[in-house]
């Protein structure tokens, strides 16, 4: 038995190893032990000795790949080592070598390698890899020893589903820390000549790109031909996400393919031997990875270049989905939290969809073969310009769908991929694709053509760079009819990790099917099984505590799918809309809130859900409800929400004691503010005494959420709990644990199981303090905190309770 496509093999074990990290070492020695048998298994079963011996020592190789795999991941995983020593952030020197200089209107980034890291405290640690951030416009270069002083910090860790993961992305790419500096001097003005003049290059180029183009249309050529995203317009960003195309954004195979084979055909044209135009494009391809920064695409298409060269020097047929797994292979062993990056994924995955689906659509599609036809008569003349035109068009007609069935080959590799990260599929891209991609072997030749003409003499570079504009400004008016279309996209969250292995596991049987009947039964379950991606609904309700930093934002999904927000705001997290409650509600699959209840009119109780209500707002969140308070609004902060919430046709209206919403068998009731209160002494004489306070009640489970009561206010509440006999499964402690909230009579009348603190990581207030820590302690409730573990989840169908943790 011969084994076909060994790479393949030999990537499936590493693959394994990496993700048995999932599982506990003893799972992952079984899984090891069971790779062995598999191997051992082999060689017992019938054929020739010859045969299995030829194939002994690959054999033996998975195990070992699927053991190294798994060790490497772990080793990857590890925190940086000076983790333990601070918190947040802190003050800090570091010295060490700059071997990346990346510059934008705003800042000069650099990174800075085999760096030396001294904390205030005089710990020091070295061989670290660090991010560092300048405000003030000075040169450096590529090589220089560099020392630096500031303020060192962590990478942010995703605290909320859905939130980007800053800790994840940068871990991946071998980053340790990240530092703002105060100042970097220049201890060694050495320079790394090759890298340097590398640099250089790319600087040149980008200032043509400028000076040949409108600055927006400079702007996505530098993203796309050098690599460098940080001036793209966020305008033209989001337009190409919406319509499916970010693809063209990023370094791609089709560049390499391009210039690579383009710069191979010349030297081969020019009588140069085999051996030196390999070599010299494969130089020629590394260098232009090293310059547009050797993201994940580039690599793989740089590796895969340079496999199908070597495949015809050594006079070997070229195999895609081989060079494919051997290209996986490497960045891997260089990278393996690769894995985990959405770029990794869709970059093999395009690949994958062109290599295996694709051929797989063309047979299963493929009609009768055409019956053989009598030739013309030669002097039919109009009868054979007939024939010709026709046979035209049916190559035209075939082409077009070769075109698509190609898309629809990546797109079917991509949809769970697209799904588990962004969540939402563009319902046009497939279509808006075609118009796309045909044209950009063309734009990515003329570009490069048009910025080398316009280095030495720019006349000549605006004159043929004309064409590159044109070609820019069709894809944004394509993009913008797509974006104008009912039904642009269909949100459907995260699905479960089950969806996804049975969507690819019936992919996989439909490229392996030999038989057309089979093909076209298996392509008919694809399809169908294609609209099981969606949220599986459950009859629960799911109440999330979302760590906003020092704020509040608590998240109710009932269990007819009405979505509640309770406050959604932050006094240290910028831009919460778009940073943490847009992405939390899109992984959830939610784009409206039937209800944002305000509980004040403190900033860090409003300022995400105002941010999306607001005019300049471009997301998809939208909010029908906006509910505020039943007392005198007249505060600045509450006559903000109301302008906002009237620009966005959303209704407002006012909560008070004995109002409530009952959807099924679930109660939530307003117990403050009271009317009646109003009129008692120094009654609400701040905006945290009105905070309104919710009960939630289903079936045997009971919530009490309490905004910033504090005082008269919580007096009172008090009084009506003990009146009702009330006790409350979980509470939401009031102003963020402050020792002015939650009194001993208070906590002695609620008896909460658990009690939720939301605050921000080392706040300026002390929050949550002592005092209210001492009290929930006294009462026996179990204290979770947002700054410990980030969203909870509590999920229950009105009796049992289960509690899910970010962190």
């Amino acid at each position: 038995m011969e084994i076909k496509r060994p790479f393949i093999w030999i990537l499936a074990a590493y693959l394994a190893g990496l993700a048995a990290y999932a599982c506990s070492l003893q799972k992952a020695v079984i899984i090891g032990v069971g790779i062995l048998l598999a191997v051992l298994l082999f060689f017992l079963m019938p054929g020739g000795k010859r045969n299995r011996l030829k194939n002994y020592f690959f054999l033996l190789l998975l195990p070992v790949l699927f053991a190294a795999g798994y060790g490497q991941i772990n080793k990857a995983l590890l925190a940086p080592p000076g983790d333990k020593d601070f918190k947040e952030k802190q003050k800090a020197w570091a010295k060490g070598e700059i071997s990346l200089v990346e510059e934008t209107d705003k800042y000069t980034r650099l990174t800075v390698k085999n760096s030396v890291l001294t904390l205030e405290k005089g710990k020091s640690y070295t061989e670290l890899k660090i991010l560092v951030y300048i405000d003030q416009k000075e040169s450096y270069s590529i090589g220089n020893k560099v020392k630096i002083s500031g303020t060192v910090m962590k990478f942010t860790k995703a605290s909320n589903p859905g939130q980007f993961n800053e800790y994840l992305y940068y871990k991946t790419k071998k980053y340790h820390y990240k530092f703002y500096a105060d100042s970097v001097t220049v201890v060694n003005s050495e320079i790394n000549s090759y890298y340097q003049t590398l640099y250089r290059i790319k600087k040149q180029l980008t200032n043509t790109y400028y000076k040949l183009l409108p600055e927006k249309n400079a702007g996505i050529l530098t993203a796309m031909m050098l690599g460098d995203t940080g001036n793209l317009d966020a305008g033209i960003k989001e337009l190409y996400r919406e319509n499916g195309i970010t693809h063209i954004l990023a370094i791609s195979g089709l560049h390499i393919s391009l210039l690579g084979l383009t710069l191979y055909k010349i030297f081969r044209r020019l009588h140069m031997p085999l051996l030196p135009s390999t070599l010299l494009t494969h130089l020629f391809l590394y260098s232009y990875g090293v310059l547009t920064g050797y993201g994940v695409s580039t690599n793989r298409a740089v590796v895969m270049m340079s496999v199908y060269m070597a495949a015809v020097l050594a006079g070997r047929t070229y195999d895609l989905l081989s060079g494919t797994a051997f290209s996986a292979l490497i960045i891997l062993l260089q990278r393996p939290l690769e894995i985990t990056g959405a770029g990794f994924l869709l970059s093999f995955g395009a690949v994958i969809g062109i290599g295996a689906v694709y051929p797989a659509l063309q047979k299963a599609l493929s009609g009768k073969k055409e019956k053989l036809q009598k030739p013309e008569s030669k002097h039919k003349t109009a009868p054979d310009v007939k024939r010709k035109l026709i046979e035209i068009i049916k190559q035209y007609n075939k082409m077009l769908l070769q075109t698509f069935l190609a898309s629809a080959g990546v797109q079917l590799i991509l949809l769970p991929i697209l799904l588990w990260y962004f969540y939402e599929i563009p319902v046009y891209s497939p279509f808006i694709n075609l118009l796309i991609i045909p044209l950009s072997s063309l734009l990515t030749i003329l570009a490069f053509i048009s910025v080398l003409a316009g280095c030495f003499c720019v006349p000549l570079g605006i004159f043929l760079m004309g064409s590159v504009n044109y070609i820019l400004e069709f894809y944004e008016a394509v993009c913008l009819v797509g974006s104008g279309l009912p039904y642009k996209s269909i949100l459907t969250g995260r699905p479960d990790i089950l969806v996804i292995f049975t969507f690819y596991t019936t992919l996989f049987f439909f490229v392996q099917c030999n038989r057309k009947r089979g093909r076209r039964i298996s392509l008919l379950l694809l399809f169908s099984f294609a609209l099981l991606l969606s949220p599986v609904k459950e009859n629960n309700l799911e109440v999330t505590f979302l760590d906003v930093g020092q704020g509040d934002g608590i998240f109710l999904k009932l269990p007819d799918n009405t979505t509640i927000l309770v406050d959604g705001g932050s006094s240290d997290v910028k831009n919460l809309g778009k940073y943490r409650l847009e992405p939390f509600l899109k992984f959830q699959g939610i784009n409206e809130i039937d209800y944002a209840i305000v509980t004040h009119g403190d900033s860090d109780h409003y300022s995400g859900i105002l941010e999306l209500m607001q005019k300049d707002y471009k997301g998809d969140i939208r909010i029908k409800n906006l509910i505020l308070p039943g007392v005198p609004l007249e505060e600045d902060a509450y006559q903000n929400l109301i302008r906002a919430a009237g620009e966005k046709d959303t209704l407002v209206s006012v909560l008070n004691a004995g109002d409530y919403i009952s959807r099924g068998s679930v109660y939530l009731s307003c117990l403050w503010p009271d009317k009646k209160a109003s009129e008692l002494p120094g009654a609400f004489s701040d905006t945290n005494s009105h905070s309104i306070v919710l009960g939630l009640h289903y079936l045997e489970f009971d919530l009490l959420l309490t905004g910033d009561l504090e005082g008269m206010g919580e007096e009172q509440i008090t009084k009506s709990i003990k009146e009702a006999g009330q006790q409350y499964d979980i509470l939401k402690v009031a102003h963020h644990g402050s020792k002015y909230s939650t009194g001993d009579e208070f906590l002695n009348a609620v008896s909460p199981g658990f009690a939720i603190i939301s605050c921000g990581a080392g706040n300026s207030y002390g929050h949550p303090h002592k005092e209210t820590i001492n009290r929930l302690m006294e009462c026996k409730s179990t204290i979770l905190q947002t700054t410990e573990s980030g969203a909870i989840t509590v999920i229950t169908d009105g009796n049992r309770i289960r509690i899910k943790m970010k962190k």
